[in-house]
């Protein structure tokens, strides 16, 4: 597997016209739903292949288009993606604003057709869960609450580094292999810190 980075040149005005998230994960969801990592490369196939639209709450009118997805990687389990955002629409602003408003977190939620699915008892909640073995994505949207606890959106780490954004937390690299550290393992090669 191969890192997830983006390497994102900085220039006065640029700090939030590109960002990136993890759009959904194999976690299991608020709705007892989970992906499998067979939907995570279908859907991170679908947006190299045809790109979707970043919408707001799921609202799919065109004035309510926020920016476009282009790219997007499946990593660690993890459906990752990199977002344009659109400047001319009005919530630019909004939008930028608050995920730059130390604390507060913007979720991510995906949209599309779920293709075929399976069911599985999952140990941790005592219960059968349905997996999502194949999902066609028609977009993602910024939502207040995500349905998957660890879908949300981030600026890039070069940016957010080099433009000092309050509550943004420091970056960890890896010294094994320079990957991020997230909650103190390392995405790729699972060394504790």
């Amino acid at each position: 597997m191969n890192d997830f980075n983006f390497i994102i040149p900085l220039q006065k005005g640029l700090i939030g016209d590109t960002l990136t998230g993890t759009a959904s994960t194999t976690s299991v969801d608020r709705d007892e739903e989970r992906m499998s990592a067979n939907a995570i490369n279908n859907m991170t196939d679908g947006v190299k292949r045809e790109g979707v639209n970043l919408f707001g709450n799921h609202q799919h009118d065109w004035e309510n288009i926020l920016g476009g997805i282009d790219n997007a990687e499946a990593f660690d389990k993890k459906f990752k993606i990199n977002i344009n955002l659109n400047k001319a629409n009005p919530k630019y602003e909004q939008l930028v604003g608050t995920l730059n408003t130390k604390g507060v977190r913007i979720g991510l939620s995906v949209g599309g057709n779920v293709k075929s699915f399976h069911w599985e008892y999952d140990k941790a909640i005592g219960k059968k869960i349905k997996v999502l073995d194949e999902v066609e994505v028609y977009e993602v949207s910024v939502v207040g609450i995500p349905s998957n606890k660890e879908s949300f959106l981030t600026i890039p780490q070069a940016i957010a580094k080099s433009a000092k954004l309050p509550g943004m937390p420091p970056i960890f690299k890896c010294v094994n292999c320079n990957s991020e550290v997230e909650k103190g393992v390392c995405a790729l090669c699972l060394t504790r810190y």
